[in-house]
């Protein structure tokens, strides 16, 4: 291979691996922070008052307003698992620590996933474990849902 070829090769394969690795970074964090606590928070708002295996049913609500929130619950979980996908695939793993976002729990949003996502949540999270964006722990968490923890 020619020099200026060798030259036009290797900035090509520069360019591509850059854009495969390198993560955008975030530069309004108090945003990021506020939609994922938010996302988060309402994620265990709507599992706190549908009774489960964890909260025992109490009478409080009728079978028509369970199944109701149910429905709120599958939406709540389609939007935050669309939403961190995108994210991620822009800015890499988000973790309270790097974005200054005390308690910051993301993990949760995977964790309730539906199955349709999961084949592209485990690769991304396989990515991001690799690349040490995103710590063994919370990984684990997530790849147990993965792997067949139940909903």
């Amino acid at each position: 291979m020619s020099t200026p070829l060798k030259y036009i090769f290797s900035i090509t394969l520069l360019v591509v691996l850059n854009k495969s690795f390198a993560q955008k970074t975030i530069l309004n964090t108090s945003d990021i922070c506020e939609t994922l606590t938010e996302m988060v928070k309402k994620d265990q708002d709507i599992r706190s008052k549908i009774p489960d295996d964890f909260h025992k049913d109490d009478g409080t609500y009728s079978k028509k307003e369970i199944d109701s929130m149910k429905i709120i619950r599958t939406k709540i979980d389609k939007f935050n698992t669309e939403k961190l996908i995108e994210l991620t695939n822009e800015y890499g793993w988000i973790s309270g620590e790097r974005i200054d976002c005390p308690n910051l729990r993301t993990w949760l949003i995977f964790r309730h996933s539906d199955p349709k996502y999961f084949d592209e949540i485990t690769e991304l999270i396989d990515k991001e474990h690799n690349a040490k964006r995103l710590g063994d722990w919370p990984y684990k968490l997530i790849k147990n849902h993965l792997e067949g923890r139940p909903h």
